[in-house]
């Protein structure tokens, strides 16, 4: 059965809707996952029951509030109610092990709800080039500067059958980039997988120690046809988690069902009454013989 992958769409606030980019979806249905757009309307906890993957995507900047800093002036625009729900997501499916992928504003998200901070603007950060792109200027695919990737990390061997580099500590690849916040303080469980040339984090994913599959990178990888390689790895790890809470809720309704076997079928049961159909008929004085059965 195909996995039901959960996507937090973005808020309108002005008309009242929700919105994203499509290509998104495409993705997840093309390596065969059913992508449903979720609002904040509903709690973390009850999407969770329902969802076995959750994709977050780009939108507007973090609130610095959630990393423990008041805004800057280089902060854009923000949608604080977003932000509380997709962090108090993160954190539960990250202890749940549901799989997570972020993209661009959603990799900054995972950071910031396992303990991490960000950079309010890049820049702060003295010789960083330029990751600000106009989408709308320069179209979505163009590849504007490069990043290296650690070739001890999952997000290699993810792409490395399309990278098809051997022998080498890392991997130099170009990337579109849209994006003037970034990763300063990595969180708790997660481990950088890619930098840019300036070294900003591009990439973060779960380290070793953490379970489940999360990742999230600063690049817009829909745009981007070897990236296809992402959104499979994330509906495959979806679909193990679907098969793997399947079972356990087979276990546990077998357990159930004995359970109630048992009680209804106790052991003093089994033992019946006498049957006074077959006391001897004769007129002895003698207590009649019974018969257990």
């Amino acid at each position: 059965m195909k996995p039901l992958i959960g996507i937090i769409g973005q808020v309108d606030h002005s008309r009242n809707r929700i919105f994203l980019d499509r290509t998104h979806v495409e993705k997840i249905a093309r390596m065969g996952g059913i992508p449903a757009v979720f609002s904040t309307d509903i709690s973390p906890g009850e999407l969770l029951e329902h969802v076995d993957g959750i994709l977050l995507i780009e939108g507007p900047d973090v609130h610095p509030y959630f990393y423990g800093e008041d805004p800057s002036s280089s902060i854009k625009f923000v949608d604080i109610y977003r932000d509380e729900f997709e962090i108090k997501l993160v954190r539960e499916a990250f202890e749940r092990n549901v799989p997570i992928f972020g993209v661009g504003r959603g990799m900054q998200v995972i950071n910031v709800a396992l303990g991490g901070t960000l950079y309010q603007d890049i820049g702060e950060i003295p010789k960083a080039i330029k990751h600000d792109w106009e989408l709308e200027l320069i179209g979505p695919s163009q590849r504007v500067h490069g990043v290296r990737i650690k070739t001890n990390t999952k997000l290699y061997e993810i792409l490395k059958e399309d990278l098809n580099i051997e022998g080498t500590n890392e991997v130099h690849l170009r990337v579109n980039s849209f994006h003037h916040q970034a990763v300063k303080r990595v969180g708790e469980g997660l481990r950088p997988a890619a930098y840019s040339v300036d070294g900003l984090i591009e990439a973060i994913e779960g380290s070793d120690e953490s379970e489940g599959f999360i990742l999230g990178v600063q690049w817009q990888p829909e745009y981007l046809p070897e990236m296809e390689r992402l959104y499979e790895a994330f509906v495959r790890a979806a679909m193990e988690y679907r098969a793997n809470k399947m079972e356990m809720e087979r276990i546990e309704i077998e357990a159930e069902v004995r359970e109630e076997l048992a009680g209804e079928n106790p052991a003093n049961e089994l033992t019946e009454e006498p049957d006074e159909s077959h006391h001897s008929l004769g007129t002895t004085d003698s207590p009649p013989d019974t018969i257990q059965r």
